[in-house]
């Protein structure tokens, strides 16, 4: 059989893990395109002409977000509820992987920053909003517009009076509408409770070491073969990747076309192991890049 070169299975990955980075293409599409809402009247513009002007986390009044962040699960745990759908990435382990072109890499925000970000987080709702969580490790960022306080934090405005675009800083830094950011912090101070809507599929997983990892709901836009879906993905040691899906109440005909998929898998140099629990169904994918992107497009 012909090998496909590698731009061409740098095509398909595009199109394959599309999906897997919908929340990432958010960050200034959803948090941009509500121009008007919640404007940042109140906002004191400090004219800075400077765009490139960082300072210093330290240099900013008010309390700091302080919380630890690893793993998508750390994400949901200051996410309001109600998230359909999630990811998390770990910027420094996209360097030299095909994911480096689709996901980013810690420069990626730096027009943003004026500093690498090396963890990224999005979660996204059913009425379209959304937040963004970054880590910062340089602890600096561009002199924002304008500051406006809430619960003894300190909202960033990241543009002059144009935008619904907010940052607040700390570990790890918050991006998004004001209203969501807000609702971000009432999470971290105790008054609302977080999401739990994934939390019997994150028992299932190991996230440790994952480049990527995702949960999503079923709903009207969405097309998952089960009600949720929890998948990460990890660069082995011996330079073969490996994707674990877990899905939670999977459709019939998905489940059997994963086992058909299972039964002649090695002589298209993947490995298969399927476990299942109740009604939690877990599928781990090992092999070359190149295979496993060819298998993820069967399933």
């Amino acid at each position: 059989m012909k090998r496909k070169d590698p731009a061409t299975k740098n095509q398909k990955f595009l199109a394959v893990f599309l999906a897997f980075t919908m929340l990432l293409s958010v960050c200034m599409v959803l948090f941009t395109g509500d121009s008007d809402k919640n404007s940042n009247s109140d906002v004191s513009s400090p004219g800075n002409e400077e765009e490139n002007l960082t300072v210093s986390f330290s240099q900013i009044p008010g309390k700091q977000v302080n919380h630890k962040f690893n793993s998508i699960a750390d994400g949901l745990k200051i996410s309001p509820e109600g998230v359909i759908s999630a990811t998390y990435v770990d910027l420094q382990r996209t360097t030299g992987t095909p994911f480096e072109q689709i996901l980013g890499n810690v420069k990626t925000m730096d027009t943003l920053y004026g500093a690498d970000v090396t963890k990224r987080y999005g979660a996204g709702y059913a009425d379209g909003n959304g937040f963004e969580l970054h880590q910062i490790p340089e602890q600096k960022i561009i002199m924002p517009w304008g500051v406006v306080p809430y619960n003894d934090y300190y909202l960033l405005a990241r543009t002059n009076n144009t935008h619904d675009v907010w940052n607040v800083i700390g570990s790890p830094v918050i991006l998004g509408p004001r209203q969501s950011i807000e609702d971000v912090i009432d999470v971290l101070e105790g008054n609302v409770t977080s999401t739990t809507e994934y939390n019997s599929l994150l028992t299932q997983a190991n996230p440790e070491g994952s480049i990527y990892q995702e949960v999503i709901t079923k709903t009207n836009s969405t097309a998952i073969p089960a009600d949720q879906v929890y998948k990460d993905i990890k660069k082995l040691d011996d330079g073969s990747y490996r994707q674990t899906s877990i899905y939670l109440n999977p459709e019939s005909e998905f489940t059997e076309r994963i086992q058909t998929l299972q039964a002649d898998s090695t002589e298209r140099g993947v490995i298969y192991n399927i476990t299942t629990s109740g009604n939690i169904t877990k599928l781990v994918i090992t092999s070359d890049f190149g295979s496993l992107l060819n298998e993820t497009q069967l399933l």
